[in-house]
């Protein structure tokens, strides 16, 4: 009779996965709360088990060989059997007790995600509810790397929620299924003086030769749209911040104009207004989840919370007559 191969430890596995998505044992070690030299010693034991050298150890991080590529493959997919493994048995159990792993980004959870969590948590005390806040792209990476059930996220005409900010890809559109919960048009910011400042909705061609201050993916749009009506405008990409209110204090600073989506809008800086933009960029706001993950009572009983959550806000009718 012969004995199976000796087994992978899972934990082990994991690491390996993280590590190799972080490039580094210190962020495998920070997104698991572990030491760098835990970290590096049970990788030195998972290369002891696997009998190869797993990565190149460099000044800079660390790389997968040959080896190590072939074991993250196996490990991702291990632990994508285990996670659908687990998800089918809270289903069985119904949404009395499990996990569910909700992301959001930021203007999204001030206005109904964070509402939506804790009424999850009051109505299922005993499922395990964890937050992650973040742009569309980062959660749609959790989200493929099995760290995310379900996310609220967004896209536009010309950019999907898979590419990041600098045009690169961590996830394809097929890759998901999507729930529609609304549409979140853009805004024009300006100071209060500004010849702008008593039009509303602002027209793009109206926008002729201003300067706008910001970065992608709104810019994309607004590109498009300013070609299709021959109008001029200057854009300005030359700094970058992950916050509105960084923008804001650059038109505050005579920079330029900036754009806001409606949903961001509930802090404006003082001297600074914000006008509707008319046929402007306009977010698509989504739930969003893996396609091939095996969908749990409890990520089903958050998005049914979420599109109330939506519906008794009237964010889908306040968004279509701003846009009028």
């Amino acid at each position: 009779m012969h004995l199976p191969p000796a087994m992978f430890d899972v934990r082990r596995l994991q690491i390996l996965v993280v590590a190799a998505r972080g490039g580094s044992f210190a962020a495998a070690a920070e997104a698991l709360s572990f030491t760098p030299s835990a970290i590096s010693q049970q990788i030195s034991t998972l290369e002891a088990e696997a009998g190869a050298v797993l990565f190149e150890r460099t000044t800079r991080g660390v790389r997968l060989t040959e080896a190590g590529q072939a074991l993250t493959a196996h490990g991702e997919a291990v632990l994508a059997r285990l996670a659908d493994a687990r998800a089918e048995l809270d289903a069985i159990a119904g949404v009395r007790v499990g996990e569910l792993r909700f992301g959001s980004f930021s203007s999204a959870t001030s206005a109904f995600a964070a509402d939506a969590a804790e009424t999850f948590r009051s109505r299922h005390p005993g499922v395990t509810l964890q937050f992650a806040d973040g742009e569309p792209y980062e959660s749609v990476a959790r989200l493929k790397a099995r760290d995310l059930d379900l996310a609220v996220v967004f896209e536009f005409d010309h950019w999907d929620a898979g590419l990041d900010y600098d045009g690169e890809r961590v996830g394809f559109d097929q890759e998901l299924e999507h729930v529609a919960l609304f549409d979140d048009p853009y805004y024009v910011v300006m100071p209060r003086d500004h010849r702008l400042a008593r039009t509303a909705p602002v027209a793009v061609r109206e926008l002729a030769g201003e300067t706008m201050v910001g970065g992608s993916p709104w810019y994309i749009d607004l590109q498009r749209r300013s070609a299709a009506t021959g109008t001029e405008l200057r854009f300005d990409s030359s700094f970058r911040a992950t916050g509105f209110e960084a923008f804001q204090a650059f038109v505050a600073a005579g920079r330029g104009l900036t754009l806001m989506p409606q949903l961001a809008l509930g802090w404006m800086r003082d001297g600074l207004l914000a006008r509707p933009l008319a046929d402007g960029p306009v977010r698509h706001v989504k739930l969003a989840r893996l396609a091939q993950a095996y969908p749990s009572p409890a990520a089903r009983a958050m998005i049914e919370l979420v599109r109330q959550r939506v519906d008794e806000l009237g964010l889908a009718s306040v968004a279509d007559e701003a846009t009028r």
